[in-house]
C-alpha cells in the first residue's frame, strides 16, 4: 500500500527548517556555553598581557651618488652592497650585543597585580644599577616592595630560605650573589606611596644575560623585503611593552648605520697607514739625499752645471720618474700577490689606493672581498665545520687561484716595463759618462733627489685621495620610516576573541547534540520514521498531562481526543464499508502506550455510534480493567481455555452502552497456546457477528510471539511508536515484517509526542493527514486542554494589584 502520508520531495532538496529545528530544541544548551565562552573571552582580553608591533623601513642604496661620484674619478672603487647579506648583519648575534649592550635591558621589571604580572619598562618608579653579578643571579626572581618615600624591601631566595633586607634609596645592596644600587627615577609616585590603598607597591625583577636577551629579540625581530622591491627592509618586532620595543629597534638601526661607516672607514684607514709608513720612509729618504747634495756643492764651490748637463739631466728626471712609478706599483702588487698568497682577509683593502686600475684585477678583489664577507656571516650562524661553509671556502680558493694568475700577469708586464726603463736609464748613464767628474757626481746625486721626490709626490696623491675618501664616508642605508608602534595591539584582539568564542560556542554544542544523537537510538521526530521505514504514519498523538487513560472520554474537547477522531477518519481508507473489521494495536516494547491507544481509539470510534468492543489479548500485562475499573475475574484467558461462555467475558464499558469491554483475564501459564488454539478462530468469528469494529490490545510483537499470532485474524495493524522510548532497531524489525506482508494494512501512530522548543513536525505548525485530512496548532484556542494552558499562562502572568 502507498504511503499517502509521506511527503513527496526531491533527494537533493534540503530541509532547511528541519535542519534548524533539529538544534533550536537544545537552545539552552547554546545559551550555556555562550556565556561561558563570552566570559572566558572577556576574562582571556584581560588577563593576556597585550604585544604591540613596531615597525620601521630601510632603504639599502646599491648605486654610490653625491661624493661617491668623485671617488670613482679618483679611483677609489666602492663594491655594491648585497641585500641578504644586509638581513644577516642585522640579525647577526654581534650586532645584537653591540645593540644590547648600549640598552639598559639587563634588568626586567613587573608589576605584581591582584591577579596578573605585568612588565613595565622605564614606568617602573625605580632603577637598578648593575654593579656586579654573579652567575646565579641570573636565573633568580627577585621582590622589590615599596614601603615609602625613602625606602624599600628587596626579597629573594638562597636555597628554599628567604632573605629580606630593607633599604634606602641609593644604597649599595652587597649580598650573597652580587652588588646593586636601587634608585628613584623621576615618577616615583612620592604623593600616594604612603596611601594605603596605592596598589602599585610590588614589583618582580630579573637580571637578563645578553646571550638571553640576544635571542629573546632575535626570536621576536623579523626583517624582510617590502613588498617585493628589491633594496627596501622592513623591521618588525612584537613586544608586550611597546616602548622598549621602539628604543629595540632605534637603537638597533643607530648601531646598524654607525658600524656601516665604521666598515668603510676601516678598509681606507688600512690603506692610510700603509701610504703613510711609505712617505716616511721616503721623506727621511729625501731629506739624507737633500743634505748631501748641499753638502757636495759647498765643498765643490759649484754654482751652475753646464747646459748638457742640464739636459740629460731633464731627460733623466722623467725617466726616473717613470722607474720610481713602475716600482712602486711593482713593489705594491708584490705586496698583493704575498697577501693573497698567505689567505689574509682582503675586506680591508681599497685596490685603488695601491693604485692598482686593472679593471679585471679590482672585479676579482671585490669579488674574494664580498666572498670572505659571506663566509664571515655563515660563521657567525654556524660553526666553522659546518657543511654550509664547504661551497663559499670552494668558490673562494677558485677565486683566489684566479686572482693569482692575473697578478703574476700584471707583475711580469712591469717587470718587462722595468726592463726597458733599464735600458733607457742605461743609455743615459753613457751620456752622462762623458760629462766632467765633478758635475756627474752631482748629476747622481739630483737623479736620486728627483726619483725619491716622484714617489713621494706620487703616493701623497694617493694619501690626499684617500684622505677625501674618508671625509666623504656615508652609509648607503637612509631611513626611510622611522621606529613606530602599530595603533593598538596585535594581540590579544578583543574583537577577535569574542568571535572565536562566539563561534566555538556555537559548534561545540553543534557537535555535542550530533555525538548525543549519534548514541541516542531513540525515535524522537516524525522524520527519523520517515527515513527508517516505508510504513504510512496513520496519525500522531501528543503527550497526555492528564491523569486518567481515557482523554477522548473525560476531555472530549481536547486536542487528544480530536487526533484520535483524526485517527478514526483515517482507519476508513483501509475497511471502505466492508463490513466489521478487526483492528489490532501493538508495539515493540510494553511502554509505548499502546493500550492508551487502543482504550482512546475505542471511545472515539463508540461515540460515533459503531458497536464496539475492546478486547484485552495482552494476558501477561492487562491495563485496560484499571482505566475502566472492571473486573478482571473472567475474560479471554477463560474463554479461549474453554472455561467460559462468550456473554460470560463480556462486560460494558459504563461510559457508552455501545461500547463493550472483553478483559485479559487471570494471567495463564500458556497465554502463545490459548491464542494458537482452536477457540480463537471461534473467538473472532463470534466477536465480528455482534460488533461493527473489533480493537484488540496485543502483547508487543518485538517481545512475544502473541501479536504475530494474532495478526492472523486482524484486518488492521496498528503499530504504536512513542516519542523517546521506541528505539529505532525496533522500527528497522517492524519495517521486515511489513515488506514481507506478516501485518495486514500496516500503519504507524506516532505517540505521546511531547512539547519541545522549535520541534520540527509538532510545534512548528503540528499537523498530521491521510488523504488530505489535517489538524494542525491553527486549532489550538478551539482545544479545550488549549485553553486550560493559555489559563494558565494568563493566571502565571497576571500583574498583581
Amino acid at each position: 500500500m502507498e504511503n499517502l502520508n509521506r511527503p513527496k520531495r526531491d533527494s537533493n532538496e534540503f530541509d532547511l527548517k528541519g535542519f534548524l529545528a533539529r538544534y533550536i530544541k537544545y537552545w539552552y544548551i547554546f545559551a550555556v556555553t555562550l556565556l561561558i565562552g563570552l566570559v572566558i573571552a572577556r576574562y582571556y582580553n584581560w588577563y593576556t598581557n597585550p604585544i604591540y608591533a613596531i615597525t620601521a623601513k630601510l632603504l639599502v642604496k646599491d648605486e654610490n651618488h653625491g661624493k661617491d661620484k668623485l671617488l670613482r674619478q679618483l679611483e677609489i672603487d666602492k663594491p655594491s652592497k648585497n641585500i641578504e647579506n644586509e638581513i644577516e648583519i642585522l640579525r647577526s648575534h654581534n650586532l645584537l650585543a653591540k645593540v644590547l649592550n648600549e640598552l639598559d635591558f639587563e634588568v626586567s621589571y613587573f608589576l605584581i597585580g591582584d591577579v596578573k604580572v605585568s612588565e613595565v619598562y622605564k614606568d617602573c618608579p625605580f632603577s637598578i644599577d648593575v654593579i656586579q653579578l654573579e652567575y646565579g643571579a641570573y636565573f633568580d626572581d627577585f621582590i622589590v616592595k615599596l614601603i615609602d618615600q625613602n625606602s624599600f624591601e628587596f626579597t629573594y631566595e638562597i636555597g628554599d630560605k628567604p632573605v629580606k633586607h630593607v633599604l634606602q634609596f641609593g644604597d649599595t645592596l652587597d649580598f650573597e650573589i652580587g652588588k646593586i644600587v636601587v634608585r628613584k627615577r623621576d615618577n616615583f609616585p612620592k604623593a600616594r606611596i604612603e596611601n594605603p590603598g596605592y596598589d602599585k607597591k610590588n614589583y618582580l625583577v630579573r637580571f637578563n644575560t645578553i646571550a638571553y636577551n640576544q635571542n629573546k629579540y632575535l626570536s621576536k625581530l623579523s626583517i624582510n623585503l617590502s613588498r617585493n622591491q628589491a633594496t627596501i627592509l622592513q623591521i618588525y618586532l612584537e613586544d608586550e611593552v611597546p616602548h622598549k620595543g621602539l628604543d629595540f629597534v632605534n637603537k638597533l638601526i643607530e648601531v646598524y648605520l654607525r658600524n656601516d661607516i665604521d666598515t668603510k672607514k676601516q678598509a681606507a684607514t688600512a690603506t692610510a697607514d700603509f701610504l703613510d709608513s711609505q712617505l716616511d720612509d721616503i721623506a727621511a729618504d729625501l731629506e739624507r739625499i737633500e743634505t748631501s747634495r748641499e753638502n757636495y756643492k759647498v765643498s765643490k764651490g759649484i754654482v751652475d752645471l753646464e747646459s748638457e748637463s742640464k739636459i740629460v739631466l731633464e731627460g733623466i728626471k722623467d725617466l726616473d720618474a717613470q722607474i720610481a712609478v713602475n716600482s712602486s706599483r711593482l713593489g705594491m702588487i708584490r705586496q698583493l700577490k704575498d697577501y693573497i698568497k698567505q689567505n689574509q682577509d682582503l675586506r680591508d683593502l681599497a685596490p685603488a689606493a695601491l693604485d692598482i686600475s686593472d679593471p679585471l684585477l679590482i672585479k676579482q678583489i671585490n669579488k674574494l672581498s664580498d666572498l670572505q664577507s659571506e663566509r664571515e656571516l655563515i660563521l657567525n650562524r654556524n660553526t666553522a665545520s659546518s657543511p654550509d661553509l664547504l661551497p663559499i671556502n670552494a668558490e673562494i680558493e677558485l677565486t683566489r687561484m684566479t686572482l693569482l694568475e692575473n697578478i703574476q700577469n700584471i707583475e711580469k708586464s712591469l717587470e718587462s716595463k722595468k726592463e726597458d726603463l733599464e735600458q733607457s736609464e742605461s743609455d743615459y748613464k753613457n751620456r752622462i759618462s762623458r760629462i766632467p767628474t765633478t758635475e756627474r757626481e752631482l748629476l747622481e746625486i739630483e737623479r736620486r733627489f728627483r726619483i725619491q721626490e716622484s714617489l713621494y709626490l706620487f703616493l701623497l696623491e694617493k694619501r690626499a685621495e684617500l684622505a677625501i675618501s674618508l671625509s666623504a664616508t656615508e652609509s648607503n642605508t637612509r631611513i626611510i620610516d622611522s621606529a613606530r608602534v602599530l595603533p593598538g595591539p596585535i594581540s590579544p584582539v578583543h574583537q577577535r576573541a569574542y568571535s572565536i568564542a562566539i563561534i566555538i560556542s556555537i559548534l561545540l554544542p553543534i557537535l555535542l547534540i550530533i555525538l548525543i544523537e549519534k548514541f541516542n537510538d531513540k525515535v524522537t521526530e516524525l522524520s527519523t520514521i520517515r527515513k527508517l521505514t516505508e510504513i504510512p504514519v496513520l496519525g500522531q498523538v501528543r503527550f497526555s498531562k492528564q491523569d486518567s487513560a481515557l482523554v477522548a472520554i473525560n476531555k472530549p474537547r481536547s486536542s487528544i481526543a480530536e487526533e484520535y477522531r483524526s485517527i478514526r477518519t483515517n482507519l476508513r481508507f483501509f475497511n471502505q464499508d466492508k463490513g466489521p473489521s478487526v483492528l489490532m494495536v501493538t508495539s515493540s516494547v510494553g511502554t509505548e502506550g499502546k493500550t492508551f491507544t487502543a482504550m482512546n481509539l475505542a471511545a472515539v470510534m463508540a461515540a460515533s455510534g459503531q458497536k464496539v468492543v475492546l478486547v484485552g489479548l495482552d494476558m501477561r500485562k492487562p491495563r485496560i480493567v484499571e482505566d475502566f475499573k472492571i473486573s478482571n475475574e473472567i475474560g479471554c484467558s477463560n474463554y479461549l481455555s474453554s472455561n467460559a461462555d462468550f456473554d460470560e467475558i463480556v462486560q460494558n464499558s459504563g461510559y457508552f452502552e455501545n461500547l463493550d469491554i472483553i478483559p485479559s483475564g487471570p494471567t495463564p501459564p500458556n497465554p502463545s497456546e490459548l491464542v494458537l488454539s482452536d477457540n480463537m478462530e471461534k473467538f473472532i468469528s463470534e466477536l465480528t457477528k455482534r460488533y461493527d469494529r473489533i480493537i484488540i490490545d496485543t502483547p508487543p510483537i518485538g517481545l512475544v510471539s502473541d501479536g504475530l499470532i494474532v495478526a492472523n485474524h486482524a484486518d488492521i495493524t496498528l503499530f504504536v511508536v512513542r516519542d523517546g522510548v521506541t528505539r529505532r532497531n525496533h522500527l528497522s524489525q517492524v519495517n521486515d515484517l511489513y515488506r514481507k506482508n506478516q501485518l495486514k494494512n500496516l500503519s504507524i501512530i506516532f505517540n505521546a509526542i511531547k512539547k519541545r522548543p522549535g520541534a520540527y513536525g509538532y510545534n512548528a505548525g503540528y499537523g498530521y493527514g491521510y488523504g488530505g485530512y489535517a489538524y494542525g496548532s491553527d486549532y489550538g484556542n478551539y482545544f479545550e486542554d488549549d485553553q486550560e494552558d493559555r489559563a494558565l499562562f494568563k493566571k502565571w502572568f497576571k500583574p498583581k494589584r
